[in-house]
């Protein structure tokens, strides 16, 4: 109960700062403080899908089992304090559905082929959970890579998988939208030509038409120039009407349709000099709040992009 009330404290600091800072940045969330309190941003009940992570932080990280409950709470905590996304007040970054994706398969049994050389981004990667599951099934971590826009989520996955010494993947914190006169964000040129599979869930539809287009072309560069069996995959938000819209925190966003999709990457071959083929297909998954999708057009939808 002390444990369960020093959250509850910390809480609503967390809220109540959150509503400072909004006043100071154009990169917080617009939630009020009522909608924090009723539940909608910040939740202290673990979900119902948590057995996956359990199972790799009790195998993978060593965690005891009876401690894992409160080893969560504390690194979510602590990553809600860095900045009070949604998907951490609901422990979504904890999720492993991505395991469920048909192509994550394809992509483990070629990380996982004999001899080889295949290489492995997760953009927007928050606290590296796919690459430590990938490490989990068995792949060689040197090959793996991932990228986040906050270097403290990066850090905060080391003390989550407790694996600051044993895990060998390559860890970049940079900026995938960042102009400039040079290439964009310097950080991540060490990243360039070198994948063959990158994953993206939850990232392009944070982002406008022209975000989605800058960010695809940062991720052609990603890849390996002469490889023909890239794929980019991955889960998102997307929509029976697709086009330009307001996210819950009112930032502008542009959420997809096969087509629509398929036309952003017409696009970005036409940039690159490169071609595209799009697959998407619509999951159902309970939870996509009816708040945000009060005319029941937004879907939760898995997409690959392949050389066409």
């Amino acid at each position: 109960m002390q444990k369960l009330l020093v959250r509850l404290r910390r809480y609503s600091r967390c809220a109540m700062a959150t509503e400072d800072v909004q006043r100071n940045s154009k990169h917080q969330p617009s939630k009020s403080l009522d909608s924090m309190l009723t539940g909608q941003v910040y939740v202290e009940e673990l979900p119902a899908d948590i057995e996956p992570i359990r199972k790799l932080l009790e195998k993978y990280s060593g965690v005891r089992s009876k401690d894992i409950d409160e080893h969560i709470h504390q690194i979510r905590d602590r990553l809600w304090d860095i900045y009070p996304y949604v998907c951490i007040g609901h422990f979504r970054f904890l999720s492993l559905k991505f395991t469920l994706d048909p192509r994550y398969q394809i992509a483990l049994n070629r990380l996982l082929a004999p001899k080889s050389e295949a290489t492995f981004l997760d953009v927007g990667c928050c606290v590296g959970q796919v690459l430590r599951q990938l490490v989990f099934d068995g792949v060689d971590p040197s090959r793996l890579y991932g990228t986040d826009l906050e270097p403290r989520f990066l850090d905060a996955g080391f003390d989550l998988f407790k694996d600051r010494d044993k895990f060998k993947g390559t860890l970049v914190a940079g900026d995938m939208l960042k102009e400039g006169d040079g290439d964009g964000d310097e950080r991540l040129k060490q990243l360039d030509g070198k994948m063959s599979i990158i994953h993206a869930t939850s990232f392009f539809h944070l982002f406008t038409w022209d975000d989605q287009v800058r960010a695809a072309r940062r991720l052609v560069r990603f890849l390996k120039p002469d490889d023909p069996d890239i794929m980019i995959f991955g889960r998102q938000v997307g929509t029976t009407m697709p086009g330009a819209g307001q996210g819950q925190r009112g930032n502008k966003r542009f959420l997809h349709n096969a087509t629509s999709w398929q036309e952003l990457w017409d696009e970005v071959g036409k940039l690159t000099g490169t071609a595209w083929r799009t697959e998407v297909n619509e999951i159902y998954e309970f939870g996509v709040n009816p708040d945000a999708n009060p005319e029941g057009h937004l879907r939760r939808i898995r997409f690959g992009v392949f050389r066409a």
